[in-house]
């Protein structure tokens, strides 16, 4: 998933808890070479030509999705599993993006989910997300 030319695309927004964890993984993560790190913040269909211009091979968005399982845990979804998942509001834009991306540039494009304890508006993201958010850009700094 990592291999080739990899566009990391974080969403999220940092008003609503743990959906800010995807904004946190884009700060930690260093781009590189290969790797583009793109904060895309909460609203992802903005970075449209910017994410296309770099020509990946792979688009990964990270961002928190209600998959059910425990706070802070890190699931990698490939994209038609993500119709099942909750994005918040981010969702139908997302489906978008990758559509687009997909058609200009023959990206493969996977998910990197992490389980959000609380969207509260006005929390800040909670430890297990922020956690998650650590080991995510580690993993993917060693990458």
């Amino acid at each position: 998933m990592l291999s080739g030319r990899v566009v990391l695309a974080c969403v999220g927004n940092d008003w609503r808890g743990d959906e800010g964890v995807g904004r946190l993984v884009a700060e930690l993560v260093r781009p590189s070479d290969r790797l583009q790190v793109i904060d895309c913040g909460e609203t992802p269909e903005n970075f449209l030509g910017v994410i296309a211009a770099h020509r990946p091979e792979r688009l990964v968005v990270v961002g928190a999705v209600d998959f059910g399982g425990s706070a802070g845990e890190i699931r990698v979804l490939a994209r038609r599993e993500m119709a099942e998942f909750a994005l918040s509001t981010l969702r139908p834009r997302l489906a978008i993006i990758t559509d687009y991306v997909e058609s200009e540039t023959g990206a493969e494009t996977f998910f990197i989910a992490v389980q959000p304890a609380s969207l509260e508006f006005g929390a800040p993201v909670g430890a297990a997300a922020a956690e998650a958010a650590r080991a995510l850009a580690a993993a993917i700094n060693a990458a």
